[in-house]
Order: C-alpha cells, then sequence, then structure tokens
C-alpha cells in the first residue's frame, strides 16, 4: 500500500512527520538511490529502499 514518505519515516521511528518533511525537503531522504525532496511522493515502503543520510530504514 502506497503511503506518502513522511508518514513511512515517522512510522519507522526516524521523526515526528513534521521533522520528516523538514529531513526531505534537506535532500537526506534517498528512496531506490535517488534522493527526493519532494513533500507528498508516495512509495509502497516493501517495494522500495529508503535511507536518510546514507543509512537504511526498517
Amino acid at each position: 500500500m502506497e503511503e506518502r514518505l513522511q508518514k513511512i519515516l515517522a512510522a519507522a521511528g526516524v521523526a515526528s512527520r513534521r521533522e520528516a518533511e523538514k529531513i526531505i525537503t534537506a535532500g537526506r531522504v534517498r528512496v531506490n538511490g535517488k534522493i527526493v525532496t519532494e513533500l507528498g511522493c508516495k512509495f509502497d515502503a516493501s517495494k522500495v529502499r529508503i535511507s536518510v543520510d546514507g543509512k537504511p530504514i526498517a
């Protein structure tokens, strides 16, 4: 099921949704190796690799 990236990060315990938005816009998040800076992007967490500051999230 696709969810907004900031919600995925919040559910993984990376940060709150608001803090996750700041992390995304700062260019610190990669999805399948590509930097994502746009808010509202939706992904299926079970089908993509997401990392913050180079560290993969569960």
